[in-house]
Order: C-alpha cells, then structure tokens, then sequence
C-alpha cells in the first residue's frame, strides 16, 4: 500500500513482502468463516437460553453475556478485520484505516467486557460457596445484566477516549494493567473455590462411608458435583481465553521493542485471528460441559430441521428442568415440578 500518511494514533507499516501477502490472504479467509462459526453458535446459546426459563440463573446470565460479547467480535469485528484486509491488498488507504480503527476499538471492548465478566462468574461462583440461602436474594439476573449494562458502557466510553487521548502508549498503560490485574483476581478466585470444593467434597465422601445409606449427604455430594463441574466449565473457558491471548500479548511486546516491522506485522495477523477464534471456541465449550444448554440447542436444532413443534422436542425444557430437581440445583424451586410432570405427560407414548 503506498504510504498516504498515517492512521491516528496507530502504527502503519507499507511495506509489502510475499510472506506478508500470503498472510493477508490466509487470515482474511479463516476470519471469513470463523465469523459465521461465531455468529451461529453465540446465537443458539443465546437463544437457548432465552427460550428456555428453566435456565434464566446468575451463571448462565453472565454465559449469555459472554456469549454476546463474543457475536460482536464474529458480527463486526471479523468483517471489519476482512475489509481492512482488503482495503488494504487494494491500497485504498481510507477504508484499511477506518476499519482498522473500529476493528481495534472493538478488540479492546469485547476483550475487557469479556475478562471483567469472566472475573464477575468467579465472584458469582464464590458467593454461591458462602452466601449458601442468602444467594438468591443477592444475586439475581436483573443485577447481573445491570452489572454487565455498566461493564459495556465503561469499555465503550474507554475505547472512545483513545481518540481524545491521542497517545497508544497512554492508553495501553492503563487498559494493559486493568485487564491483567482482573484475569489474575479471576484465576486466584477459581483456585480459592475449587480448592474449598475439593474439601467439601472429601467431607461428604467420609460422611457417606460412615453411613452410606443417609440420603441428605448423598444429595449434597449430587450437587457439590455438580457446582465443581459448571466452576470448572468456567475455569476452562477462562483458560482458553488466556491462551488465545498469550500470541497477540507476545507480538504486542515484540512491536515495543523492534517497531511495527513486516515480521512483526505478519505475526500481529496471525495473533489477532487466534483471538477471534476464541469466539467460536466459547459455544462449543457450552454445549460440551453443559447438559441443560446442550438439551435446549439440540430443541432448537431439531426445530428448526423439522419446520414445527413436536411433543417429543417440547420437552427440551421439562427434562432441563427434571434434571435440575433430580440433582437437587438449588436455582429451581419445586413448583417447577408440577410444570415439568405436566409436559411430560404430555409425551407419554401411546
């Protein structure tokens, strides 16, 4: 691209080498069709969760908002990433820049919104531990969204002050430390749950082998079980977002210390694709670890296949909500029960 002057507060590089060519080219395809893996699978999680009732909890509340912070990154993001690929094999200086700027912007809000709600699951899972009947009336979905609301305006407004701002280096120095500081609270607060689990679970288990036919032990192992598999549902999502992100913050201090060169350039691409692939690795991650959500996508599937409503599909949401009763979830309370018998028999064979 020939050099038409700079791209405000952002580092511009023109030259224009065969290794740099063919990672326009390789990036631009893979972030073509990521973002349709994004799109599609942070739509059905959301959409299972909202047509499913029986799943409105704090911890699929704050999945929801990650999941809609991801179907920014594969609605916006990517394509502004493939047009500013373009604009810029085109040499047309006006659209590379343009979206290179909204594509950065957007970088740093769903980046922030997603460790500062990563970070809010970890305080989530850590008050279910302590608050034990206080729970419920503390945390509650309409706080969580209001919290996430706050989340996305703060990074809004942050991203916006870097064109007032007007220096990179200003800017990295304070979003670089809140992000850190929030991934590091977050793994500390997942280590302290999940240490605390481990001995409440091996108290249950030597209650029970003391008197393995009392049934309130058992039932409390049933859903200590289940509460340590979620936090580590949450513990593995946290994970793969680290590692996606460990690239691009290695090619960051790597243009710190030699500059924006062609090589660092070339790396910065492939960095930043991995980052977006973190957004259609999230709802796999769902539909793996999570019974009730992966129930409610296959209704949703199945549906849309077979064009209608089915008895047998209806019943995605009773045996979500069966399942959580059986198990002993605290998150439903037993007048779910008498919708859930009525569903199901509904489908009675014959």
């Amino acid at each position: 691209m020939a050099d038409q002057g700079g791209c405000l507060f952002l580092d511009v590089n023109s030259d224009s080498t065969e290794y740099l060519f063919i990672g326009h080219i390789v990036t631009a395809v893979i972030n073509s069709v990521s973002s349709l893996t994004a799109v599609t699978g942070n739509v059905v999680v959301i959409l299972a969760v909202w047509r499913t009732p029986a799943l409105h909890t704090p911890s699929n509340t704050f999945l929801c908002c990650l999941a809609i912070s991801d179907l920014v990154v594969g609605l916006i993001a990517q394509p502004c990433f493939v047009i500013h690929k373009i604009g810029e094999l085109l040499q047309n200086h006006s659209m590379y820049c343009t979206t290179r700027i909204l594509n950065e912007s957007l970088g740093y809000i769903t980046a922030g919104t997603s460790v500062l709600t990563m970070t809010g699951v970890a305080i989530e899972r850590y008050l279910a531990l302590y608050l034990n009947l206080r729970y419920k009336q503390i945390i509650t979905t309409k706080r969580i969204l209001v919290a996430a609301l706050c989340l996305w305006v703060f990074f809004i407004s942050f991203a916006a002050s870097r064109f007032w701002i007007a220096n990179d280096n200003i800017f990295n120095n304070i979003a670089i430390p809140v992000i850190g500081c929030s991934l590091v609270f977050t793994i500390l607060a997942y280590m302290k749950v999940l240490k605390y689990v481990r001995r409440h679970e091996n108290q249950i288990l030597d209650q029970n082998a003391s008197n393995p036919d009392q049934y309130p032990a058992s039932n409390r192992l049933v859903r200590m079980r289940r509460y340590k598999k979620s936090t580590l549902t949450m513990a593995y999502i946290l994970g793969i977002f680290v590692l996606c992100y460990i690239p691009i913050i290695c090619v960051k201090i790597a243009q710190k210390i030699e500059g924006y060169t062609p090589t660092v350039k070339t790396a910065y691409l492939y960095a930043s694709t991995i980052v977006f692939l973190n957004s259609s690795f999230n709802p796999a991650v769902y539909c793996w670890r999570i019974t009730d959500i992966r129930r409610a996508v296959k209704g949703i599937f199945l549906r849309s296949l077979l064009g209608k409503e089915l008895p047998g599909i209806e019943t995605a949401e009773a045996s979500v909500r069966l399942g959580a009763i059986v198990r002993g979830d605290r998150a439903f309370s037993i007048c779910n029960f008498n919708t859930t018998r009525t569903s199901l028999n509904v489908i009675q064979p014959g």
